[in-house]
């Protein structure tokens, strides 16, 4: 029988022999992936080091080092990944939430300036941006929508996970469903890479979904609707968060200026990147 310490021992060898630029700590992973098939804390498992693993769990762990050596996010294989210091399901065909989107939350945060406020986001994938800000705002109204039903299913799971009673789901194709019009705030995390993008890493090409990733025009076209609309449904001095690629930001912001937006400036995230630019509603 194979014990717990070979187990990661052998998993991690496998990862480091693999050259994918996104395995970058072999050891962790390994780890990582045997917690999620013994379903034990990582405490548990250094703990119990030299205690030797069921033939179910093994083979579910040899499964999960197999999915990762072929590029599969790690977060696709454990089911599981932190934003917000909060922990989200995902799934294939859910994007991934990234690190650099909580800037979106902390802008939105900073322009809050009372307990009872409604927000709309627009294209939630698996909820982290709403979910997080309901905790956050636990007087805020939210409406967060998605043009999938499994984004939805998958959003609809986490806000009842993390107990979020003050957000609603609609199935939307951007405004097309939204039938309110009086938004404090309008946030959003829209595709924005080009389909030409020759940078785009493999595995996020691969296995996460296209229509989360990839828009026309450069990668602007989405932006570029929810630009031209949000103003239909914010209130008068409401605020519009977009974020961007690092190489739009001054393309972005001339779009906000095109549509009479005020006090448009763009943030700058942990990597000093302009990441996401906002604007005021002057209608």
């Amino acid at each position: 029988m194979t014990t717990i310490q070979q187990a990661i021992t052998e998993g991690r060898k496998q990862l480091a022999d693999r050259t994918l630029d996104t395995i970058t700590n072999p050891q962790h992973e390994a780890l990582l992936l045997l917690q999620h098939a013994c379903q034990k804390s990582k405490e548990f498992l250094i703990a119990h080091s030299d205690e030797s693993l069921n033939a179910t769990s093994y083979q579910h762990y040899q499964d999960f080092v197999a999915r990762r050596m072929i590029g599969e996010p790690i977060a696709y294989i454990t089911q599981e990944k932190e934003f917000w210091s909060l922990a989200f399901k995902v799934e294939p065909g859910v994007l991934i939430p990234r690190p650099e989107t909580e800037l979106l939350v902390e802008a939105s945060l900073a322009i809050v300036n009372k307990t009872e406020i409604n927000i709309l986001e627009l294209g939630t994938g698996s909820g982290c941006i709403a979910i997080a800000l309901a905790k956050q705002l636990p007087k805020a109204t939210i409406i967060a929508s998605d043009n999938s039903q499994q984004c939805l299913q998958i959003a609809q799971l986490n806000a009842m996970n993390h107990q979020c009673k003050n957000i609603y789901f609609v199935e939307s194709d951007w405004f097309e469903k939204i039938n309110q019009h009086d938004f404090d705030i309008i946030i959003s995390n829209p595709p924005y890479i080009s389909p030409d993008d020759v940078n785009i890493e493999q595995n996020v090409q691969t296995f996460e979904p296209q229509s989360a990733l990839f828009s026309s025009n450069c990668g602007l076209a989405d932006i570029y609707h929810i630009i031209q609309h949000a103003c239909e449904y914010l209130i008068p001095g409401g605020t519009l968060l977009i974020e961007h690629g690092y190489q739009q930001a001054e393309t972005v912001r001339t779009q906000f200026e095109k549509f009479s937006y005020n006090n448009i400036h763009t943030l700058k995230d942990m990597q000093q990147y302009e990441r996401v630019t906002q604007g005021s509603s002057s209608h």
